[in-house]
């Protein structure tokens, strides 16, 4: 275990009831040009590290003109940042209070996006889009209440069950899907769910921030 892990796992007693009391409140943040409300509830992108590897991997990308699905978008930050692009963006979201939260901070940043309620794809087609980007939930324990959605995939992993038995199918010669994890979750057993699915994740773009290594895996055909 290396030194970053084993101070957070002293201080967690601590860090769990201030995080739950800060993001219990709406919150301000600011990426570059885009300004956020992140309402309670919500995955706050700016406490964590796998929306800016998202958007550090993106920054570096040619998506105008590309149709860009968020998968699972929370405040909307990335979609927000692709519609700058002048990419054709769609933002989904299972969380109701999401919904309402990327249509208030696309409103304030002038983008046009197109917000839809689908867990994973029960109401999208996947192979609609030329990028799918996916920041899942990975921790596994069941989710109880909506806030949660954002952290937890299931005692066994049903959200990524689920993924990639939807995505199957999805793969174009046009399209591009990516998925960024932590080297915190369990990579090998997502990667084994994936394999199962005739799904492999192959590595693409890492970044190391304050001691935690972050992964962008395009998901391909195997």
């Amino acid at each position: 275990m290396n030194t970053r892990k084993k101070i957070l796992n002293l201080l967690h007693p601590i860090l769990k009831p201030l995080s739950q009391w800060y993001l219990s409140r709406k919150r301000s943040y600011r990426y570059k040009n885009i300004r956020l409300q992140i309402y309670p509830g919500v995955f706050h992108p700016g406490l964590f590290f796998s929306t800016k590897v998202l958007l550090n991997y993106l920054t570096s990308q040619s998506i105008k003109g590309s149709t860009v699905l968020e998968l699972g978008a929370g405040s909307g930050l990335i979609a927000i940042h692709c519609a700058q692009q002048e990419a054709r963006v769609t933002a989904s979201d299972v969380n109701p209070v999401a919904l309402k939260n990327i249509a208030a901070n696309a409103h304030a940043n002038h983008v046009d996006i197109e917000i839809v309620a689908s867990d994973l794809f029960d109401n999208l087609d996947p192979s609609s889009f030329n990028w799918i980007i996916i920041n899942p939930p990975y921790y596994p324990k069941s989710v109880v209440k909506d806030s949660e959605l954002a952290w937890y995939c299931g005692e066994n992993f049903e959200y990524f069950e689920k993924l990639f038995t939807q995505l199957k199918s999805a793969f174009l010669d046009h399209q591009k899907i990516i998925m960024v994890l932590s080297e915190d979750c369990n990579i090998a057993r997502i990667k084994t769910i994936a394999k199962s699915r005739d799904i492999a994740l192959k590595t693409i773009y890492q970044q190391h921030l304050s001691g935690e290594r972050n992964y962008i895996f395009q998901l391909v055909k195997e």
